[in-house]
């Protein structure tokens, strides 16, 4: 887009001074009266004046025209990889939901196992205890016997 329109700039600046020169040039040369050069040169300023505005015109028209045209393939690009990021994303959360519920299972069923385990171990604790303390009971009962 910067060399398209430095192109036309260039080209815009060398109409202009080709143009300049050219004027000059005749006006130096030209064997015609002050009031006639004047007008002369009134008529080809005011000439060279809607030339100027009309190429001035049009070329800022082509920029505003290459402008419109790149940012709607802009919003085009962005949007499609706005759609592209939504879709990831998504699928992100999908992603994040399926982990979620394994490592919830996983935490219920290892729950579950220590439970279980806790259960046992308490269980078997129970049952060392009384054992223990039948036997002490039944060492008392020996000892109180012999005693007797």
């Amino acid at each position: 887009m910067s060399d398209r329109c430095h192109c036309h700039a260039e080209g815009l600046a060398t109409f202009v001074l080709g143009a300049l020169i050219g004027v000059t040039l005749g006006v130096l040369f030209a064997p015609a009266k002050g009031e006639t050069t004047r007008r002369k040169f009134k008529r080809w300023a005011e000439d060279a004046y809607e030339e100027g505005k009309e190429e001035l015109a049009d070329r800022a028209h082509e920029l505003k025209e290459h402008v419109l045209e790149r940012a709607g393939e802009l919003k085009e690009k962005f949007a499609e990889h706005a759609h592209g990021a939504k879709e990831r994303m998504e699928g992100l959360k999908e992603r994040a939901g399926e982990i979620k519920d394994r490592v919830s299972g996983k935490a219920e069923e290892i729950k579950e196992r220590v439970s279980g385990k806790a259960e046992e171990l308490k269980h078997r604790a129970l049952e060392k205890t009384e054992d223990l303390r039948d036997k002490a009971a039944d060492g008392l009962e020996k000892a109180a016997k012999k005693l007797r």
